[in-house]
């Protein structure tokens, strides 16, 4: 919409003036059938946009729940092959990023906890130092924080293993102090037992179960992609 073109109709209209279609397109440039639309109360509206269909359309809710077991792109891509997808791997690859971004961007109600009821445990970045030597190393960085103080516990370890994860733990309750009701984490392998789990039934490792029982502490896990849960 020329909006332009409106304001200056509007001022020459309050003026009283002759309207010269052809002068008013010359000065702003455009076609004086333009000029007489807008003279005859024509006023354009958006053209709504066609939608198109998807090959994906009729396996989204699929491909959404695989991601929901923490199933790979390259496995939920060959297992809707074999239901009839015959898109590409890319577009298939576009779709599952969007819906991570959109799970990640949705707010949700943070809470305070009371002392020693709650603490949350992740694995941060993986970090590659390099001596100077040129030797490469693999670095990872554990983490709990204390729901209540925020007090945090870091190590840096050179793998994500359960023993890792044991030990760090270990070390973290003595520092510390004490042990919170509850932890909680996200998906991560050591802790659940992604091939037995389904939507809404979260099934944890068997060790990692005994472990929790014998240290002491009730298991919370969030959402995968949904970092949001964690406090």
């Amino acid at each position: 919409m020329r909006q332009d073109v409106l304001n200056q109709l509007n001022v020459i209209a309050k003026g009283g003036d002759f309207v010269n279609k052809s002068a008013i397109a010359r000065m702003m440039d455009c076609d004086p059938r333009t000029v007489k639309r807008y003279l005859d109360g024509y006023i354009p509206t958006k053209k709504r946009k066609r939608k198109t269909h998807s090959k994906l359309d009729d396996f989204k809710s699929t491909i959404i729940s695989k991601l929901e077991l923490g199933c790979s792109g390259m496995a939920i891509f060959k297992f809707i092959q074999k239901s009839g997808y015959n898109g590409s791997y890319s577009l298939l690859e576009e779709f599952i990023k969007k819906h991570k971004d959109e799970q990640t961007k949705k707010a949700t109600i943070r809470f305070e906890t009371c002392p020693g009821q709650q603490a949350q445990v992740d694995w941060k970045e993986n970090l590659k130092m390099i001596s100077k030597y040129g030797e490469v190393f693999d670095v990872n960085i554990f983490l709990m924080v204390l729901g209540y103080s925020r007090m945090k516990f870091v190590k840096l370890t050179n793998d994500r293993t359960q023993k890792t994860l044991f030990n760090c733990m270990n070390e973290a309750f003595m520092y510390f102090k004490g042990i919170p009701k509850e932890i909680i984490f996200d998906n991560m392998k050591t802790v659940v037992d992604r091939e037995n789990s389904r939507v809404g039934n979260i099934k944890l490792n068997s060790k990692f179960s005994q472990y929790s029982k014998d240290v002491g502490f009730n298991t919370i896990t969030c959402r995968i992609y949904r970092p949001q849960t964690k406090r």
